[in-house]
């Protein structure tokens, strides 16, 4: 455990630099399989090129010695982020103006939107293009649209709309997102539909093209419900977490606190939003009144979660299991995935116990429906 917990502080220093400019403390000396733990740890949360910033800031540092050829490969991991980026913002404006033109209001979600909060956007790991299509009428429209100028359009499991757009992946979207629980989901989609319709819209340019996101209240909500998902059903991912922080940073002036603290109440979030502060607290030294939604009297206990962020097959590097994906991503594999869920979610099932309850019921009839007879 000793092993792992140096790899974690050293980790968590790296990434508080590259993401926040945070360099207080310093690192502390590692072994080259330590060094590609760390690099694997950071490719699993979508974070390697953060946490490369992280290196070039504390290059000075005696003990920021890492091996050439795992440096080389962490600069490469770094390049392939920038030039997806980059090429992909070309292909994000054309699309963006194709359907505009087409006056289908659409609004971009996550990924590109968020970027534009951090001091350098090409260095967030983004996946595909999420489009939110909040009237029925453009939905269907778009959907058309996208069968006829898209490359192999497809309806996913999740009723989502999935194309390939000149190099781009995109989603459309006709719930920006969904609670699995009947009940909360009916009040968070209210929320949703009231905050499109009657808040001003806002806007990211690339070049000339004027592309909608989300209302900057509503968008905190929703960085924050992804991330009560990450926690309780899949495990947190720490690149949502830097998404919540930067949302704070940089555009906290933006956002009604008094009407997020009001929508917590509505969907029953409370202790939920109580941890995301206490992690932004523990792993990134925010500040507590840095965070209106934290409540001073609350649990600042994130062991759990600490727990979870490490929890992959540790112990020796030939059970550390990863297969690299598109886009960078990196996925563990495990066959007791089922198991291990029932685990994780009885874990946290005290942060959101409404929400759990359903979300595990339905992963399970999800997982039943692809066994074969």
């Amino acid at each position: 455990m000793m092993v792992m917990e140096v790899i974690q502080r050293n980790f968590f220093r790296l990434l508080r630099g590259g993401a926040f400019g945070c360099t207080g403390e310093a690192i502390e000396p590692m072994s080259p399989w330590k060094w590609n733990t760390l690099y694997n740890i950071s490719l699993v949360h979508g974070v390697a090129t953060l946490v490369y910033d992280g290196i070039k800031l504390y290059g000075d540092d005696f003990f920021m010695q890492i091996p050439p050829g795992l440096k080389a490969k962490w600069e490469k991991t770094k390049d392939q982020t920038v030039k997806a980026y980059t090429e992909g913002l070309d292909g994000l404006a054309r699309l963006f103006d194709a359907m505009n033109h087409e006056q289908m209001r659409p609004i971009l979600m996550h990924g590109q939107s968020l970027a534009a909060l951090y001091d350098e956007p090409s260095h967030r790991t983004n996946g595909d293009v999420d489009i939110f299509l909040p009237y029925a009428p453009q939905a269907k429209k778009a959907e058309a649209w996208a069968k006829a100028n898209g490359q192999q359009a497809c309806k996913t499991e999740r009723g989502t709309l999935q194309y390939s757009y000149n190099g781009l992946e995109v989603e459309h979207y006709t719930q920006a997102i969904r609670l699995t629980n009947f009940f909360l989901n009916k009040k968070l989609q209210g929320i949703i539909n009231r905050e499109v319709r009657c808040c001003d819209s806002t806007y990211i340019y690339i070049g000339d093209s004027k592309i909608e996101t989300l209302p900057p209240t509503l968008g905190l909500l929703l960085t924050m419900l992804r991330i009560a998902h990450y926690t309780i059903i899949e495990g947190i991912r720490l690149r949502q977490l830097v998404d919540l922080g930067m949302t704070l940073r940089k555009a906290g002036n933006s956002i009604d606190f008094v009407k997020l603290q009001k929508w917590i109440d509505q969907l029953h979030f409370r202790r939920m939003a109580q941890l995301e502060g206490a992690m932004l607290v523990e792993f990134f030294k925010f500040e507590e009144d840095e965070i209106p939604f934290m409540d001073a009297k609350g649990s600042k206990d994130t062991k759990k979660v600490n727990d979870d962020i490490f929890s992959f097959k540790a112990g020796h590097s030939d059970d550390w299991y990863f297969t690299q994906g598109k886009n960078i991503f990196v996925r563990t594999s495990d066959s007791g995935a089922m198991t291990w869920q029932l685990k994780h979610v009885a874990r946290f099932f005290g942060y959101y116990p409404a929400e759990s309850i359903t979300a595990l019921s339905s992963s399970f009839a999800h997982s039943l429906s692809h066994i074969e007879e």
